[in-house]
């Protein structure tokens, strides 16, 4: 052997002297979650609840958008006819809303009592 060799082997006995295996026993895992728990600090937390909270409203979305298209169609199922007719030619979407009148007024005298 070389002295190289000898001096890594050397470094070896007295790393291995220094650091003795650990044995794991049944609480290893636990005990080392436990300490990979203690440092997280209060971004990880935060973050858990972001992402918790952005998945419950993309959800949340979803749900009512679907439920916008089935009350939707159940509202056209039973819709009668008239009702049809009466919700796409309403006056409130007509561009000449403004001449029709319920009742002439009064100040308005016909154009045939004019002379």
């Amino acid at each position: 052997m070389s002295t190289e060799d000898s001096g890594l082997d050397d470094l070896f006995q007295r790393y291995r002297a220094a650091c003795p295996d650990v044995e794991p026993s049944a609480t290893f895992m636990p005990v080392v979650w436990q300490k990979i728990e203690a440092r997280r600090g209060f971004w990880s937390v935060f973050e858990r609840l972001a992402r918790t909270g952005m998945a419950a409203a993309a959800v949340l979305c979803l749900l009512l958008l679907a439920l916008n298209f089935v009350t939707a169609n159940q509202r056209a199922a039973f819709q009668s006819y008239t009702d049809a007719l009466m919700a796409d030619h309403s006056a409130e979407q007509t561009y000449y809303t403004e001449a029709i009148r319920s009742t002439p007024s009064g100040n308005e005298v016909p154009a045939a009592l004019r002379h």
